[in-house]
């Protein structure tokens, strides 16, 4: 699925996190291909665009405690390429 960033703008905190660890970020206008879609414990959906890979970085999780993840980018950020907001249907059509 193709997916146009709507929103780059991170928080300072966020973006020095993602320096510490060499994470790449997604650009405003730019086009991307949703690669894979995660759901998290908190109720939002992430994803992985297939045209930024980053490395994993350590994340608390809830059950795990400290793990280690490829940081995902909330869907909110990105609009489909007619401008609307991404539907969760069109999103379980990507492998998870």
């Amino acid at each position: 699925m193709e997916v146009l960033c709507v929103n780059s703008q991170f928080p300072a905190p966020v973006l020095a996190f993602y320096a510490e660890f060499g994470v790449h970020t997604p650009q405003q206008d730019t086009l991307y291909t949703v690669r894979q879609v995660k759901r998290h414990t908190s109720g939002e959906t992430g994803v992985l665009l297939a045209e930024i890979q980053n490395p994993a970085v350590p994340v608390a999780h809830p059950v795990l405690g400290e793990t280690w993840f490829e940081p995902t980018f909330n869907i909110n950020r990105f609009r489909t390429l007619s401008g609307e907001p991404v539907r969760k249907e069109a999103l379980e059509e990507v492998a998870v």
